[in-house]
């Protein structure tokens, strides 16, 4: 039926509790899921301006990120005994954009991209230490046409951040809690087709990232699979994922010992999959059901420690009837066959 791009948040609290946050106009709801109590909702703010994010942090705390109309950051801290409100600024920023937010044990993370000069924008970060707040600038980067998503992941003492410096390249940076430094850059991809879409994932110490690019007019998903070894990323494997077309949204799923790539492509979802660790995939897959639902692409937030599936999106249908789509049993879904391309040149780092 109909892929909705709004933004919407899953949490996972414990096993019989999630939480789903989103964004209506200028609100955004909080909604309590129990298997065995009666579904809460409240709102949490009718000021939001576009921007906003959550994270799960201890003592089974929400965080919920968000730009007000007038350009303040606002940060709530949600428990089921009481709900805090924090201001962050001074005074209002300019719109921003990729407002991310990280927790883990004492520290907050939060990022942003904001506007400087001409097509110049800039990647802030914000640093709670569990004492005080401390801020950095992470890079200059050139937009010219789309404000490509970045990606944050939080790796033991380490912030990685992976994103797009202009519409061809990729980079990757890492943030040190400890000495409270970002690391030079590192090129992962370049190259002259431009690109759009981005999301990345780190499995059994390899970082797995896929995006889309075009080719001869035509986008088409892609995946490229580093190895880190002393701090040097070496690229092991890389693949044009989909056939030519239109795909957009690519999500990197880990399920049950198994990679899959799951993208959307004329409103219906098409995956892949890799049972070694993104060395070989199998055919590519559509599913049916989505012809059929209304779904969304969801972040995903989880306290639960689960090594049998590890994602931070997915598309899935809308609630009531919460159900993650594109990986898994494939008997619900109809082979598609794979046209041949030519083969994938990027810069090795």
């Amino acid at each position: 039926m109909t892929f909705f791009t709004d933004k919407w948040v899953i949490g996972r609290i414990d096993q019989q509790d999630l939480v789903l946050v989103r964004k209506f106009k200028r609100n955004i709801f909080l909604e309590w899921i129990s298997q065995y109590e009666k579904d809460n909702r409240e709102v949490l703010t009718t000021e939001v301006l576009e921007e906003y994010d959550v994270a799960l942090g201890p003592q089974d705390n929400i965080y919920i990120l968000y730009q007000n109309i007038e350009g303040h950051l606002i940060l709530n801290v949600i428990n089921d005994k009481e709900k805090k409100e924090i201001c962050l600024t001074q005074k209002g920023l300019s719109e921003v954009f990729n407002l991310g937010l990280e927790v883990q044990d004492k520290f907050i993370h939060i990022l942003y991209t904001i506007k400087a000069n001409d097509n110049k924008y800039l990647i802030y970060h914000h640093f709670y230490d569990g004492n005080i707040w401390k801020d950095f600038i992470v890079d200059e980067i050139k937009i010219k046409k789309v404000i490509n998503p970045m990606k944050s992941i939080v790796e033991d003492e380490k912030l990685i951040l992976v994103y797009y410096t202009d519409d061809y390249s990729i980079v990757l940076k890492d943030f040190n809690t400890k000495e409270l430094q970002w690391s030079d850059s590192t090129q992962l991809v370049e190259g002259e087709n431009e690109k759009l879409f981005l999301d990345a994932l780190i499995v059994d110490g390899s970082i797995h990232l896929s995006f889309c690019q075009y080719i001869d007019g035509n986008l088409i998903a892609s995946y490229i699979r580093f190895d880190q070894r002393d701090g040097i990323y070496e690229k092991t494997m890389e693949k044009f994922i989909s056939n030519e077309g239109g795909p957009s949204h690519p999500s990197i799923i880990y399920y049950k010992n198994e990679l899959w790539i799951v993208w959307l492509e004329l409103d219906k979802l098409f995956s892949r999959s890799s049972k070694d660790n993104g060395l070989s995939w199998g055919p590519i897959y559509m599913w049916n059901e989505t012809k059929k639902i209304d779904f969304i692409r969801y972040k995903y937030a989880s306290t639960i420690k689960d090594e049998k599936i590890h994602f931070d999106y997915s598309f899935g249908s809308i609630y009531p009837k919460i159900k993650f789509l594109g990986f898994g049993p494939t008997n619900k879904a109809v082979e598609i066959p794979i046209k041949k391309k030519t083969q994938m040149k990027f810069y090795s780092p």
